[in-house]
């Protein structure tokens, strides 16, 4: 029986910390911490392509979506790594010029830009419309993480 109640009584406890140690994180003697006016938040998309799709994927974002950007005006992402190990194939680094509240968005306007550029580029609505269905057939899975890091003067310039 004093096993229960302390068991009890530890379980009621772990949860009261569960809570009281995020807030307390938060807060110091001069108020809440933030990350700090020099985080730049990114989104990290991993991407794990079919078996065999790969090289077409690469093809599609070489010869289509990046001359979209191009023409749109619109980043690319900050970086891309092809992947030799691991479950994923890529990844691809995406800065949120507007930090967080860029999340709250469906689409961006560079996102808007860029799908204008790539419907004329291609055609029309229908044309584009069927080489992202393509793209998205080739991906087996995909999965998007948001992190940031601290600019350097180097980032500024």
């Amino acid at each position: 029986m004093q096993i229960i109640k302390f068991s009890k009584v530890l379980a009621v406890a772990a949860a009261l910390t569960m809570f009281a140690v995020p807030a307390s994180a938060q807060d110091d003697d001069e108020g809440p911490i933030t990350q700090g006016e020099d985080a730049k938040y990114v989104r990290v998309v991993h991407i794990k392509y079919k078996p065999g799709k790969r090289e077409r994927a690469m093809e599609i974002i070489a010869e289509h979506f990046v001359k979209a950007s191009e023409a749109a005006g619109t980043p690319g992402p900050l970086g891309v790594i092809h992947l030799q190990s691991g479950e994923w194939d890529s990844l691809a680094v995406w800065s949120l010029e507007g930090g967080l509240a860029d999340l709250e968005w469906y689409r961006t306007e560079d996102n808007i830009k860029w799908w204008a550029a790539l419907v004329e580029q291609e055609g029309g609505e229908e044309a584009a419309g069927a080489l992202w269905g393509e793209y998205q057939s080739l991906i087996d899975e995909a999965e998007s993480d948001i992190g940031h890091y601290h600019a350097t003067e180097e980032d500024e310039e």
